[in-house]
């Protein structure tokens, strides 16, 4: 029997973990003390703003692309040799070697571009700009988009600590600030982009590839959240100890709802934002999955892998 998959239009994460005693983003270092990323968090009816940390976006992105390069390595799906080798520029590591991505005949965007979708499952996903010697431009926006990190007012706390270095002669003292509390993150995924060469207005892989890469993608979230690969984890391995949200998709030409959970009943809106959408738009349009626990989280990852696919358009 052929199962029937539910078409993804789009696909949004709203959650709310804990990490406790982490250093997994800072910003360089004030003579001995390392110092950890920090936002300024304006909130409704209180003038003053709260100062917490977090962890960039870009932080956040470059984990993923990590776990998606070991994933596509071992599923074998399409990778350039600069997305083989975990190269920052994937595709214009190939073009930087000359290695043969194009023939003298591709001379259009729309002939480059899709070449490039056909070549590399990275570049497809995590988007790419680069530029042909004397040539053209080519650039692709990301399927994948992530939120800053955002420590929750009132319930973070940054500490400093003190270290020492130990070698032949004098030990060299130095700080370490460590955070721990509640923090908001938030993404989201274009499903429908997936392989999609807005030149041509078609796609560039077939249907099996684009399952191929979208279960990849879904995958290599997931274990973002189980192993977030920041800095100093060699001897400040993050406590993740909470997690909780929802995960919400789009199953027509519209965007799965996502609410910060900086925001106190971000769940509830969540709910009344899918019950609105699939009033306008037509039941199931919407569809939306809660978790309370990373397990849950990880449950919910399978779940969809089993039952999604990239919208068509």
């Amino acid at each position: 029997m052929t199962q029937e998959f539910i078409s993804v239009y789009s696909l949004s994460i709203s959650g709310l973990m804990s990490l406790q005693l982490h250093a997994l983003n800072n910003e360089g270092n004030e003579g001995n003390q390392s110092m950890t990323r920090r936002y300024y968090i304006v909130e409704k009816g209180d003038a003053e703003p709260k100062f917490v940390n977090g962890i960039s976006g870009d932080m956040l992105k470059h984990i993923q692309s990590e776990h998606l390069q070991r994933i596509a390595i071992d599923e074998n799906l399409a990778l350039s040799e600069g997305g083989k080798q975990g190269h920052p520029d994937r595709i214009g590591f190939d073009l930087d070697q000359n290695l043969p991505v194009f023939t003298t005949d591709d001379k259009d965007l729309t002939t480059k571009t899709q070449k490039v979708l056909q070549r590399c499952t990275i570049s497809d996903l995590q988007g790419f700009m680069v530029t042909e010697k004397k040539g053209q431009t080519l650039k692709r926006e990301s399927v994948i988009e992530f939120g800053t990190v955002i420590g929750v007012p009132t319930f973070v706390k940054t500490q400093s600590y003190f270290h020492a270095k130990y070698g032949t002669e004098n030990p060299t003292p130095y700080n370490v600030q460590v955070n721990s509390g509640l923090y908001a993150t938030i993404l989201n995924v274009e499903a429908f982009r997936i392989g999609y060469n807005p030149h041509t207005f078609d796609y560039a892989i077939s249907p099996t590839e684009r399952k191929q890469r979208l279960d990849a993608l879904l995958k290599s979230i997931l274990y973002t959240y189980l192993q977030p690969n920041g800095a100093k984890r060699n001897t400040l391995l993050p406590h993740p100890d909470y997690f909780e949200g929802a995960i919400a998709i789009s199953t027509r030409r519209c965007p799965a709802p996502m609410v910060s959970p900086l925001e106190f009943e971000y769940q509830r809106q969540i709910t009344s934002l899918a019950d609105t959408l699939n009033r306008i738009n037509g039941d199931g349009t919407i569809q939306v999955y809660f978790f309370e626990t990373i397990a849950e989280f990880a449950e919910q990852i399978e779940e969809l892998i089993n039952v999604i696919q990239p919208y068509q358009m």
